[in-house]
């Protein structure tokens, strides 16, 4: 492997002037600029990226922690950073804190040690006075889904709340009224936030929230499963049920599927998210649509304008409305029938 004075030989200059080749180029007089570039090509010379972030004060990196690497959602929201991030010329560095306060905090801690030039953090455990610490920082950081006072500008959040009221009053509209919800199990504002949207929606109908009708569980596939089982075994009476997430509502649809129920013919069921899986499920499910793919081309655009003014302003709000999606798995149902 060639090395820094590789190049200074083969150029004919010293090492001083491929350094401020590599970090500084316009600082070096054309011919020798050239000559070390050749010389750099010819030996296939890879500088050194962290030792050029230390005198440049410059990555071209930009860090992102997710909350899992391996889920769909998150695939979304990568994809969105990267996209923007790519056409700016700038690296992404991915990292995941799956909702554990240590692991969150450690990925921020290797992103940083990494010399990354700005962060957008998707962060759930981290008690807010840290976030606040981390906001008031040297290095631009965005939150994404995560609105903490006084840094709402550097916030880009979804009105949890919102979606599942849209969700709940979908089912409402079409004649249900013995609904169920089954939610996460990680104490996390958006379970707490879509379960108050469930019970505003119940309420504009005169209806109250009974708890044996709503059963919380790990917010994937299995967990949705099981869930379904249990309020199922709970409330057999129910027409319908309003899902945390699609995953959970697949695993729902999957659980009522095996045990002989027909959906939505003799139960309705509404996902959040809107993830591909919800175009894949048969029937095609009826989700809120939970646009984190823009949500985080907005955040990598806030951070470019941050770390170069070449980039501009981003006047657009910073708090995303969700939009119902209708499919296939919720039927029309007279109120007097449930």
């Amino acid at each position: 492997m060639s090395t820094i004075k590789d190049v200074a030989a083969q150029a004919g200059v010293s090492i001083s002037t491929v350094s401020r080749v590599i970090n500084h180029p316009d600082s070096v007089v054309p011919v020798k600029r050239q000559a070390v570039l050749a010389a750099m090509q010819a030996l296939d010379y890879r500088p050194n990226s962290l030792a050029r972030a230390l005198v440049s004060q410059r990555s071209d990196c930009v860090g992102l922690v997710v909350g899992e690497i391996d889920s769909p959602f998150f695939a979304q929201l990568m994809a969105g950073v990267h996209r923007v991030l790519l056409d700016a010329g700038k690296h992404v560095i991915v990292t995941a804190g799956y909702h554990q306060a240590e692991q969150e905090r450690e990925s921020i801690r290797f992103l940083l040690e990494r010399r990354c030039d700005a962060l957008i953090v998707h962060a759930k455990a981290l008690p807010e006075e840290e976030l606040a610490a981390l906001l008031k920082g040297s290095t631009p950081v965005v939150l994404i889904n995560h609105l903490l006072p006084e840094f709402e500008e550097r916030c880009v959040y979804l009105d949890n709340e919102e979606g599942a009221y849209l969700a709940t009053r979908h089912l409402l509209s079409r004649g249900h009224r013995r609904i169920g919800y089954i939610g996460s199990n990680r104490g996390i504002e958006d379970g707490a936030d879509r379960e108050r949207g469930y019970q505003r929606a119940l309420a504009e109908f005169g209806l109250e929230a009974d708890r044996k009708d709503q059963v919380r569980a790990f917010p994937d596939e299995a967990g949705g499963h099981d869930a379904m089982a249990e309020v199922l075994r709970r409330s057999p009476d129910l027409t319908a049920v309003f899902a945390y997430n699609d995953a959970m509502a697949g695993g729902a649809i999957n659980m009522l599927k095996d045990s002989g129920y027909a959906v939505p013919e003799q139960l309705s069921v509404v996902g959040f998210d809107d993830v591909i899986l919800a175009r894949l499920l048969s029937p095609r499910l009826t989700t809120v649509r939970y646009p984190i793919g823009e949500m985080g081309a907005l955040a990598a655009q806030l951070v470019l304008h941050d770390l170069e003014e070449r980039f501009p302003a981003v006047e657009q709000p910073r708090r995303f409305t969700p939009r119902l999606i209708e499919r296939h798995s919720v039927r029309q149902v007279s109120p007097d029938a449930n």
